[in-house]
């Protein structure tokens, strides 16, 4: 039987920038987003409806019952993609992190015939709202606000959300908003947060840019009055740009903080494909990190896409020569802990022209010679993998001319140009 058992289901709840409460981020890239729907099809949201009930909707319960059978629900595309691959999918790492305590028999014993459960939430996964300073080239306006003006200037003032369409307006002073993201103004959430503050083992944090925004701010507080901080792992995903002081203050009270720096590369590819980032902030943030106290730890957290995909050998190279002593400092993942995007599919690696795909396995080839002793095999992983998902499909036909377009439209905007960073593409751009 196949093993497609994954923890999720039964420990964790996600909840999306606009508050639709999802199986889990990866998810993203199915049909249905992975949101959770009321037999109406409406999404349930975080900002008016019970989580509680969320937890026990009929597709999680089918998700559990497949789980339990060896079956992959469509919503676990993406991790059956990847391990297929060779790519080490979001269900081999929870495994690894929670496997054995909730394990598949723990499951089979607290589950119901129908797939009911009524066990604490230990695991959540929060998105207050999409407040970011950056517009990455693989984003969207559904995850930074800082997209508004682009997405506008490129498809208009209306784009589709999972709870449905979104229509960008401008204020009084002509910046782009909409109300769409504000959930967690709800009361009602608070009020389930706090209810189950003391079973919450472990928290994950994503943007928008999460530490930018004040309601993540909010959350540790609570955490910290209610005296539950120091059984509380946080988990980030965070762009680095900014590390602000009383961040650090607060992060003393939780038994741990792990920090998966969203960095794409370094200099002008990092620029590039995290647009405005600085690299110069970025890296004086890296090494900053590395010097905090023992109970932070830290990874490059590597988005390969369509942009960057030339750049990954160098940038592990530049990962060696830092000689961090706390980022990436596991012997799993020693180099960098990379995913691929997915969606949007142009910027999906899939997508690149036959010869580009092989002159990128021809640049990792080369780049070995870069990579002796204990980091050799390390670098095999990382670039195998790539490139074995690169060519596992093409994207090319339907796909290639919208990545020419947005990225020709986006360098002038941006007052940047693909060939500074990818001159292979010179042929076909």
């Amino acid at each position: 039987m196949t093993d497609t058992y994954c923890p999720i289901p039964w420990i964790f709840q996600a909840v999306r920038n606009n508050g639709d409460v999802r199986v889990c981020c990866q998810a993203n890239i199915t049909k249905n987003q992975g949101v959770i729907r009321h037999p109406d099809g409406s999404s349930f949201n975080a900002g008016r409806d019970s989580m509680d009930q969320a937890r026990n909707a009929d597709m999680m319960k089918s998700i559990r019952n497949n789980m339990m059978n060896g079956v992959w629900s469509d919503e676990c595309a993406r991790c059956q993609s990847e391990e297929q691959s060779g790519l080490q999918s979001r269900r081999n790492y929870e495994i690894e992190r929670w496997g054995s305590v909730y394990s598949k028999d723990w499951a089979h014993s607290i589950t119901q015939p129908d797939g009911t459960i009524d066990t604490p939430v230990r695991y959540l996964d929060l998105r207050f709202g999409n407040l970011c300073n950056l517009a990455c080239r693989m984003c969207g306006p559904t995850d930074s606000h800082t997209w508004y003006k682009d997405h506008v200037a490129l498809h208009g003032n209306k784009y589709r959300d999972t709870h449905g369409v979104v229509e960008l307006t401008q204020n009084s002073k002509g910046r782009w908003h909409t109300p769409d993201y504000d959930w967690h103004n709800s009361e009602q959430f608070w009020e389930y947060l706090e209810s189950n503050l003391h079973n919450i083992q472990h928290v994950y944090m994503a943007g928008g840019e999460p530490l930018m925004i004040e309601r993540h701010y909010d959350f540790l507080q609570k955490c910290i009055d209610t005296d539950n901080a120091k059984n509380i792992i946080l988990e980030y995903n965070t762009n680095v740009t900014n590390i602000p002081d009383r961040v650090l203050d607060m992060w003393g009270h939780f038994k741990r903080v792990l920090i998966g720096a969203s960095v794409d590369g370094y200099g002008d590819v990092l620029e590039y494909q995290r647009y405005p980032a600085k690299w110069s902030a970025i890296e004086r943030n890296l090494h900053k990190i590395d010097q905090l106290p023992s109970n932070i730890h830290a990874w490059l957290s590597l988005t390969v896409t369509s942009v960057n995909v030339f750049h990954i050998p160098e940038f592990m190279r530049w990962k060696l020569e830092q000689n961090f002593h706390k980022i990436n400092s596991s012997k799993r993942k020693p180099l960098i802990t990379h995913h691929v995007a997915h969606r949007p599919y142009h910027m999906n690696i899939q997508v690149l022209p036959d010869s580009i795909k092989q002159q990128v396995k021809e640049r990792y080839t080369q780049s070995m010679k870069y990579f002796t002793g204990d980091m050799r095999q390390p670098a095999i992983d990382v670039l195998s993998s790539i490139n074995n998902y690169m060519n596992k499909d093409s994207l090319y036909d339907k796909h290639w001319n919208t990545f020419v377009d947005n990225t020709k439209r986006l360098d002038q905007m941006r007052n940047q140009n693909i060939l500074d960073i990818v001159p292979e593409f010179k042929e076909f751009i």
